[in-house]
């Protein structure tokens, strides 16, 4: 059996065969362009893909950030609406009693004139005075009791001012600091020159006077 050759091949050898590997390894030119090409498309690619990615992330946060100011406008403008809604009902609450007021104190007047037509002290005879008046008169102080009543809780009504002055009667003039300031603006200016003739006349007087 023969003894293989185990000594180390010279350099020129050793060259030769790593020229051949590297020529059977190697590409051509279009094979070559084709593995670049493909390289060129592959990082085309995953620069779009990374844009995306970019793009996606820069329009979740602007939705987000849009979201949260949408968000807070509907929770201020709600509650401005919800407050304007309460605030209504309460004064539609309080004229509706009011006006449910208004309409028993105007029953209540018309159930007076119905008894108040039907007296007609003019046609009573003269022989039974007396008794009518007993009849007529507790009818005339219920009448007037319950119009002095009416009167008097109607100042509170804040709606309407229809009970505030009995017919006949003149609105009472409010008192008002402007014209207290006026009037008082007016006194001072019709009082100042004399006021500073007399304080005049005493600083003469005085000076003259001083040894």
């Amino acid at each position: 059996m023969p003894i293989a050759d185990q000594r180390q091949q010279p350099p020129y050898r050793q060259m030769e065969f790593s020229q051949r590997a590297t020529g059977e390894n190697a590409l051509s030119p279009e094979r070559a362009r084709e593995q670049a090409e493909k390289l060129r498309q592959q990082a085309e690619l995953i620069e779009q893909q990374r844009q995306h990615a970019e793009n996606q992330s820069r329009e979740l946060e602007q939705n987000n950030m849009r979201k949260a100011r949408f968000n807070d406008e509907l929770n201020e403008i709600g509650t401005r609406i919800h407050n304007s809604v309460r605030r209504i009902e309460r004064e539609l609450e309080s004229m509706s009693k009011e006006q449910q007021e208004l309409e028993l104190v105007c029953e209540c007047f018309r159930h007076h004139l119905q008894i108040l037509s039907v007296l007609q002290p003019e046609q009573w005879p003269t022989d039974g005075v007396a008794e009518r008046l007993r009849d007529a008169l507790p009818k005339l102080e219920r009448a007037d009791n319950d119009f002095n009543e009416a009167y008097a809780y109607g100042r509170k009504y804040r709606h309407t001012d229809v009970l505030l002055n009995r017919p006949g009667e003149t609105a009472e003039r409010p008192f008002k600091w402007k014209s207290l300031k006026q009037d008082m603006a007016r006194g001072l200016a019709f009082h100042l020159p004399l006021f500073l003739l007399i304080l005049i006349s005493w600083l003469t007087y005085t000076l003259i006077s001083t040894p």
